[in-house]
């Protein structure tokens, strides 16, 4: 009598364990904006590329107030690619096309490497967003004066989750698209 109410007990328990596992939440940048590449300006876009670490579609976080050199993962979000593909697909609607221009060659490439975007918790419900990403661009008929420049923008989370970390995200990916634009604008050398 005692074997089938201990099977029916067992039963129940990993009923339970199946159906209390979070089902995974995937975010990306939203619908772009209104950003757009500046009329007249001809820009190749290469692939973002990325430190090594940063190669995962893992939602990556800091505490700061912990320990800042610890990277950990949501375990129930991610992101719908890695950094740097959402990154190349923002920028190459808002900066430049990754392909050349009608078939020439543009008047400039340009490439980034992101070496940091996590989100950091400075305390419990207090985090941001921070990306850092180095430019370089390339006038290509000038190929040996390539100009350089870093990018470190924060935005602060809404919420302090990885719903938060998306939102602010996305605002870091148009600011960047913005300053970029700008960037390419005063170096006056991609104009067609």
């Amino acid at each position: 009598m005692k074997t089938p109410a201990l099977f029916f007990t067992a039963f129940l328990l990993a009923g339970c364990a199946i159906g209390s596992k979070q089902p995974i939440e995937t975010y990306d940048f939203g619908i772009a904006g209104s950003v757009a590449p500046p009329a007249g300006q001809d820009v190749f876009l290469a692939e973002v590329r990325a430190a090594e670490w940063l190669s995962t579609t893992d939602m990556l976080y800091r505490l700061e107030y912990r320990n800042p050199r610890i990277l950990a993962p949501y375990s129930a979000s991610r992101w719908a690619g890695t950094p740097a593909a959402m990154l190349t697909i923002r920028l190459r609607q808002s900066v430049g096309n990754g392909t050349s221009a009608r078939g020439r060659q543009a008047k400039c490439s340009l490439a980034l490497f992101l070496s940091e975007f996590s989100q950091v918790f400075a305390v419990g419900q207090d985090s941001r967003a921070v990306m850092h990403v180095s430019a370089t661009l390339t006038a290509t008929a000038t190929a040996e004066r390539a100009q350089v420049r870093e990018f470190r923008i924060e935005r602060p989370a809404p919420t302090p989750n990885a719903a938060g970390a998306a939102a602010a995200f996305s605002d870091i990916a148009t600011s960047v698209a913005e300053e970029i634009n700008a960037w390419i604008t005063e170096a006056g050398s991609c104009k067609t």
